[in-house]
């Protein structure tokens, strides 16, 4: 359990500084896949993927999926003491409230049933993957980038659940995996690598918290919208109020944090602002 927590948090501080470093290259000159930055900010990424998966072995998946969220308070503080965006009391005030509605969603789902892949899944998680590889080409508001990054990441979270609840110990005869395992193992690719490419589109025009806070509400709210149509998760029994309030909340947050204003450096070591 310790090792759990340990785990857990080493997650969240590698999703905070990657969001910081991925922002970071994906403004510098040149091709963001040029810029050691925007490397290092996917290698932090990987890492906090690994460490949050060691932590789900003995923590409830909600409460880590919560507590993630916190990464973007990382991204916001090193970001603050670097001098590329203050960190004002409203932004910090959006933050715990992003945190706050996105943990309220994580606790009122109930897991659903491991159900086989049916087609109707592959159909909703094709034309989320659809919509991602056709935006690619337009132009786009930081915010809505930020939302499209979060559909990619929540159809390959989907389709990771899929495939690892339907394969089994003869995992290796994949000549023998029915068509809809396919499609969901190339829809989990093709989510990440959208997501990705949608991600480094919105830091690259705007600054990190905003397009990372639409990021999270939308790889939060995605899968517990599939899974309340699609895979029989419903909210605890009367729950559905706390299930509007988290979602008031996060998006609400979300939208707070979404501002235009320029960069305002900030004072190397000052406190943020209160107002």
């Amino acid at each position: 359990m310790i090792l759990s927590v340990v785990a857990l948090v080493l997650g969240v501080l590698a999703y905070g500084w990657g969001g910081a470093r991925l922002s970071d290259g994906a403004q510098s000159e040149g091709h963001p896949l040029k810029s050691p930055a925007w490397w290092m900010g996917t290698a932090l990424q990987g890492a906090g993927f690994v460490f949050t998966f060691l932590a789900r072995s003995h923590l409830p998946l909600l409460i880590v999926q919560a507590a993630v969220v916190g990464g973007l308070a990382i991204t916001a503080i090193i970001h603050h003491l670097a001098g590329t965006r203050a960190l004002k009391g409203r932004d910090a005030l959006a933050i715990g409230v992003v945190v706050a509605g996105i943990a309220l969603l994580a606790a009122t789902t109930v897991p659903g049933p491991a159900d086989p892949i049916a087609p109707i899944h592959v159909a909703a998680l094709g034309a989320g993957v659809l919509v991602c590889l056709l935006a690619v080409g337009v132009r786009l508001h930081p915010g809505v980038c930020g939302v499209l990054s979060g559909l990619g990441f929540a159809i390959s979270a989907i389709s990771a659940r899929l495939v690892v609840a339907q394969v089994g110990p003869d995992i290796w005869r994949f000549w023998e995996w029915p068509w809809t395992l396919w499609a969901a193992g190339f829809l989990l690719v093709g989510g990440l690598v959208l997501g990705q490419v949608h991600l480094t589109r919105g830091l690259a025009a705007s600054h990190a918290v905003g397009v990372l806070g639409a990021n999270y509400v939308t790889s939060t709210i995605v899968p517990a919208a599939f899974g309340l149509l699609l895979m029989h998760e419903f909210p605890r029994r009367g729950m559905w109020w706390a299930v509007v309030l988290g979602l008031v909340l996060s998006l609400a947050g979300a939208l707070s944090l979404l501002r235009d204003d320029q960069a305002e450096p900030a004072a190397q070591g000052a406190l943020p602002p209160t107002s």
